[in-house]
């Protein structure tokens, strides 16, 4: 009995936990998950620091020279650069040169700009009308602005960027503990199956899914183990099945319907597998079927997800079962699902009866266009899909104008012209 794609899906993620923590440096820490919280080990910036090329100062000798009606004339005591702090503190009457980024002088309290003064040998005359107001911290970045030692950086499930790497080694990580990445075999099977670069003969087609699988898997945050292809020959492909419950998650293409070459799920059951489920009232995508394999001594099992072999129906069902699953094994602790947004379609959006319809569509000025080829097995109906468009079981179909919410399948192909 064919079950929802809402039911499936929760099914797939039942009992899915993050994989174990590992250590990595912090420069491979670019899209990796937390595994623990992380607090700054010092104050940032740890010192106050000017923001201008010119001189530190005591505002109260600008304000006291000002009061008295006297000229601003103080006496320049040496420098302060970056990487080069000035010693001892500053005196009354002093003014110490100072450029972007140096630490100020125990003592002075604000910065007054270069072009605000003039030098006289070792006399510094400040030009009162075009300073302006002085008061303490200008021009200064103070210490602990940005953070404090023990202001918390990140959390267990933040997924970590450029940003994050620049923010934990300036604040002293050079170590980090993150999720461990699930290792996710790919397999494609059946006799038709040529590779890539070779020409097809009748009734053969390129071995393509299994490239795009591998950048999904990636995309997913992910690391892909590429098994190759097997023809539609049981020893062989038990052999094949055996090496890929190795890994975290298996991930197969083709051979997964009822037809009497349909190896992939009787050879799964002999090596004692449990289905959690066999078919999905998805176009495309029914066959689709997830099973669990435990291992003798493992305390999780392989996840096993069985896709279809026509294009679409792998892009699809990857994108509606596989990624959230990968997302939630990595560590991501909010919803591990594509991306949403609501977008007005520009054509119509035909319906499947009583499945679940999800169309590919480009995205062209903020709405969705679903492109001219939908047959599952038509490599254009993944080429320059952005947006999965989910037409509802039992909607014959969606007019143009309607409002829907997509799924995000690329966002950063926005650019590209539009598929028709």
């Amino acid at each position: 009995m064919l079950i929802s794609v809402e039911e499936a899906l929760s099914r797939a993620l039942e009992g899915c936990a993050p994989l174990p923590s590992e250590w990595i440096g912090i420069g491979e820490l670019d899209g990796r998950v937390a595994a623990t919280t992380l607090h700054a080990r010092w104050d940032l910036p740890q010192r106050d620091l000017s923001v201008m090329d010119g001189y530190a100062v005591r505002s109260l000798d600008i304000a006291n020279a000002r009061a008295c009606g006297n000229a601003i004339v103080l006496q320049v005591r040496g420098e302060s650069a970056a990487g080069h702090p000035a010693e001892g503190p500053l005196q009354p009457g002093e003014a110490l040169r100072i450029f972007t980024g140096a630490v100020l002088p125990e003592g002075a309290d604000a910065v007054i700009a270069q072009e605000d003064t003039r030098r006289e040998g070792e006399r510094l005359v400040i030009d009162d009308a075009s300073l302006g107001e002085l008061s303490p911290g200008t021009f200064v970045r103070p210490r602990g602005q940005e953070l404090r030692e023990g202001d918390v950086l990140v959390r267990p499930g933040d997924r970590l960027g450029p940003g994050d790497i620049a923010l934990l080694a300036g604040s002293g990580h050079a170590q980090l503990e993150v999720v461990r990445r699930a290792r996710v075999a790919i397999l494609g099977t059946g006799d038709e199956l040529v590779a890539v670069g070779q020409r097809p003969g009748p009734g053969q087609v390129v071995s393509s899914n299994g490239l795009v699988l591998e950048a999904l898997v990636r995309r997913a945050g992910a690391e892909p183990i590429a098994l190759g292809d097997v023809g539609d020959e049981h020893g062989r492909l038990r052999e094949a099945l055996v090496e890929g419950l190795r890994a975290d998650v298996l991930v197969t293409s083709g051979g997964i319907s009822v037809g009497d070459h349909d190896l992939v799920h009787g050879e799964l059951i002999r090596l004692g597998a449990v289905t959690e489920f066999r078919g999905v009232a998805l176009r495309p995508g029914k066959p689709t079927t997830y099973a669990t394999v435990f291992a003798e001594g493992d305390d999780a099992p392989t996840r096993v997800f069985a896709l279809p072999g026509n294009p679409a129906s792998s892009l699809v069902t990857f994108a509606l079962f596989v990624h959230p699953v990968l997302r939630r094994l990595g560590g991501i602790t909010g919803d591990p699902r594509l991306p949403r947004r609501q977008v007005t379609l520009r054509g119509p959006a035909r319906g499947a009866g009583r499945r679940a319809h999800y169309l590919r569509a480009s995205l062209v000025d903020g709405e969705a266009v679903p492109l001219s080829a939908q047959q599952s097995g038509d490599l254009r109906s993944i080429a320059g899909a952005e947006l999965l468009i989910p037409v509802p079981p039992g909607v014959a179909e969606l007019a143009a104008g309607t409002r829907v919410e997509a799924i995000e399948l690329e966002p950063s192909m926005a650019e590209r012209a539009p598929r028709r």
